[in-house]
């Protein structure tokens, strides 16, 4: 998630430039997984969590990581795949199998999103309650 990066010369740039470019590159990432990892760490269902209880957090998780992708893409051409990734990551972190996590972020992602159109209430209400009743 590389919002902006210093201005790459002419194509000749030098190694102090290629440097610069890949640090702010990986610094870019570095925080936007560290805002990831916080948004997680909120909506984390407690260990001893029951399956409801799990849904329900992860129900609430649903918009605040909507909002953060679309935030960070300006809902641009990459936006939807972005979602689907973080959502999936989301969903594994709270006990899903990888394959499980992906299949249903994915879904939700097609079914619901738009390409190049950021999501309204209603449609990230519908993706929540579908990853709330799928997400057993």
């Amino acid at each position: 998630m590389i919002r902006e990066l210093p201005a790459s010369g002419d194509g000749a740039e030098g190694l102090d430039q290629q440097t610069q470019r890949y640090a702010s590159a990986l610094l870019q990432w570095r925080v936007w997984l560290e805002e990831l990892a916080a948004a997680f760490a909120q909506f984390a269902p407690r260990a001893e969590a029951g399956e409801e209880e799990v849904q329900a957090v992860r129900e609430r998780a649903v918009a605040p990581l909507v909002t953060l992708v679309v935030e960070r893409t300006g809902a641009g051409e990459t936006w939807r795949a972005v979602c689907a990734r973080v959502l999936a990551w989301y969903l594994e972190s709270t006990g899903m199998t990888p394959d499980a996590a992906e299949d249903l972020a994915d879904d939700v992602v097609d079914s619901e999103f738009e390409s190049w159109i950021a999501p309204d209430e209603e449609a990230v209400n519908r993706a929540r309650e579908a990853i709330g009743e799928r997400g057993a």
